[in-house]
């Protein structure tokens, strides 16, 4: 019976494993809005290369990411300890990765390289198995849905420490050491703070008893794990669904800075401000989207949530972004996609997980939720990698300081709404063709539990036909 296995998921477990999330958001959102900029205004390295860095570096991770949810559903393997593990590694290696290397560019674009694969092969040795673990404590469908959604209430905060409390820490430094320095500094200070979570993630759930889910065959080779669940017709929506709005987001993220600094002329200290808009957005966007998918259903929620988005970018676009006002509105009809996004994340790739049970009769938590990070890294990337190259095609040189071209301001303005706007429209079209409602998901699981409890012919007509 459902909740049989999870008497030991109290609420203040629950409490602990959501907070968890902020081993992993305060570090990916330090390295999105700031990492770019530490490369080319702090350390000097050209924007395109710097943008090759990131792409390397996050691709890097995305293609191990199958090799370590394979080996999370492994029999034997301790998926508390690897998330342990990866999250004080990954605290660690932010600090490095905002170290200022000496040397030629080609020696700097090693080191960075270098170091931020492992950062990011870290980072992911936490969250898969830290997402997986969610479907193994509860398979209730509100209940998964109340847990992430109370997460991302927390991510708000998170969100606002990885985007606004990197410059009060170089504040904090500055007049003590030298420039690079401070963010070195800010870098590690961020990075204990996110170890600090991965601590009170593992000591919550340490203990906590995950719902065993026999099959009626041995595991797979990882290839042949990964060409079947590559089947899963749903497979054809999530991934672009997924690529889509995180390159949409990666891109939006990284060129917030140059918005403030270049577009609307303001201090770049006033990511610090625009930030609380985020945490705003998730504050009041999670709970109302969440009711929603309770209420409803979770792909309406998303619906919801990126129509108001690209409708508003696009309006943001002929109002104009010159004052900070204008960045307000901005991080703010950008956060609503955001927040639509994030909260539902990996609730969908949970659908994956049960559909996988009942066509394959596998239970590959590990492997399933690795699709969404390795989607997630190459999506990131390659925003990042564009980044690069939109702002060289438009002309940005950070040598000129605040005194860049018309062109290149109109160019930077576009690339913050119309380019972010277009990835949106394309994820919302996948996210609308996703076949798995709440609906489905209810027989899934129906017919999963009959199987489990000894029915292994049952079938179901409604969900053979997503299939």
């Amino acid at each position: 019976m459902r909740g049989k296995n999870i008497t030991t998921l109290t609420p203040l477990r629950k409490l602990g494993y959501e907070s968890g999330l902020g081993a992993e958001s305060v570090v990916y959102n330090m390295f999105y809005v700031f990492f770019m900029l530490f490369l080319t205004t702090v350390v000097g390295i050209n924007p395109a290369l710097a943008g090759t860095i990131s792409l390397i570096s996050v691709l890097v991770d995305a293609f191990t990411d199958p090799l370590i949810g394979w080996i999370c559903d492994r029999p034997g393997v301790d998926t508390k300890k690897f998330m342990l593990i990866g999250g004080t590694l990954t605290g660690i290696l932010l600090g490095a990765s905002f170290y200022v290397f000496p040397g030629g560019q080609i020696a700097q674009f090693i080191y960075y390289t270098v170091v931020t694969s492992l950062m990011w092969v870290s980072y992911t040795s936490f969250c898969i198995p830290y997402y997986a673990c969610c479907v193994q404590m509860t398979d209730d469908y509100d209940e998964i849905t109340k847990i992430r959604g109370i997460s991302q209430m927390m991510n708000a905060f998170f969100i606002y420490c990885g985007a606004a409390l990197p410059t009060v820490f170089v504040g904090m430094y500055t007049g003590l050491f030298d420039e690079g320095t401070c963010w070195t500094l800010a870098a590690f200070s961020i990075g204990a703070i996110s170890i600090i979570f991965g601590l009170i993630n593992y000591f919550s759930i340490r203990h906590v008893k995950f719902i065993q889910k026999p099959t009626t065959e041995k595991m797979d080779g990882l290839i042949k794990t990964y060409i079947n669940l590559l089947k899963l017709k749903p497979m054809k929506w999530f991934i672009p669904w997924v690529f889509f709005i995180l390159l949409g987001t990666a891109v939006a993220t990284a060129n917030v800075e140059y918005v403030i600094i270049y577009t609307a002329g303001l201090p770049a200290s006033v990511i610090s401000q625009t930030s609380a808009t985020t945490l705003v957005c998730f504050l009041v966007g999670a709970p109302l989207l969440t009711w929603v998918a309770t209420k409803w259903d979770r792909k309406n929620a998303v619906i919801i949530g990126y129509v108001i988005s690209i409708v508003c970018l696009i309006g943001v676009k002929f109002l104009g972004i010159d004052s900070l006002g204008d960045i307000f509105l901005l991080q703010g009809v950008t956060g609503i996609a955001t927040v639509a996004f994030w909260v539902f994340f990996y609730d969908f790739s949970y659908d994956l997980i049960e559909l996988d049970e009942y066509k394959n009769r596998k239970n590959r938590a590990g492997a399933i939720t690795s699709f969404p990070q390795l989607v997630q890294k190459v999506g990131n990337a390659v925003g990042l990698q564009l980044i690069g190259i939109m702002l060289t095609m438009v002309g940005f040189d950070a040598a000129k300081g605040t005194a860049q071209s018309a062109q290149t301001l109109v160019g930077i303005e576009n690339i913050a709404t119309f380019f972010v706007a277009g990835c949106m429209l394309i994820s919302l079209i996948c996210v609308i063709k996703y076949p798995i409602n709440k609906q489905l998901y209810t027989k899934l699981q129906t017919a999963n539990e009959k199987r489990r409890a000894g029915e292994t012919d049952y079938y179901d007509a409604d969900v053979d036909a997503i299939l």
